[in-house]
């Protein structure tokens, strides 16, 4: 038991919570600001034919092509590599949807990361599927994307764009 606290803990007896670390599994960056930026969930990746990807540095790289405001990543079932990421995008006030920006979002995550994370598909979407608080609802977007039962999305703040969303999938 010794050895499981030497790990994880620099004095296990000491009744300082500094010295017990506690991994909570998102990653955060303190800004020059002095706040604390929350980056998202460091275990958060996608197998792609043995190839991990995370979904936050393949939205980090759609985020790059100027008219888009918000991405989302999330996994979708392939019979060849086990599993592909499929962007979804929300676009900056007064642009509308086109092949061309869909396109540029591709380019620029392959640009960014590689071949290997091509997306399968890029859905620009009229806005997300969010909670109250403001987080997008990731795992209705698989669901959607699987083809899946979202199951209960009454507590997002805008359920109605499930439904949107829905429609835009092929």
């Amino acid at each position: 038991m010794q050895q499981f606290y030497s790990r994880y803990c620099r004095n296990p007896q000491s009744h300082d919570w500094r010295d017990w670390p506690f991994m909570a599994g998102d990653g955060a960056v303190q800004a020059a600001d002095g706040y604390y930026r929350i980056l998202g969930r460091i275990d958060d990746v996608i197998n792609v034919a043995g190839h991990r990807l995370g979904t936050k540095e393949i939205e980090s790289a759609a985020l790059t092509v100027p008219e888009v405001a918000e991405a989302a990543v999330v996994p979708v079932a392939d019979e060849v590599k086990g599993k592909l990421p499929e962007v979804y995008v929300s676009l900056k006030p007064g642009l509308g949807s086109s092949d061309d920006i869909a396109s540029r979002v591709s380019e620029a995550v392959v640009d960014h990361i590689g071949p290997n994370a091509r997306p399968r598909h890029v859905i620009i979407v009229p806005d997300m599927p969010k909670t109250r608080s403001g987080k997008i609802m990731r795992r209705v977007l698989a669901a959607v994307s699987n083809h899946q039962d979202p199951s209960d999305v009454s507590t997002l703040a805008n359920p109605e764009v499930v439904d949107n969303i829905r429609a835009l999938v092929k």
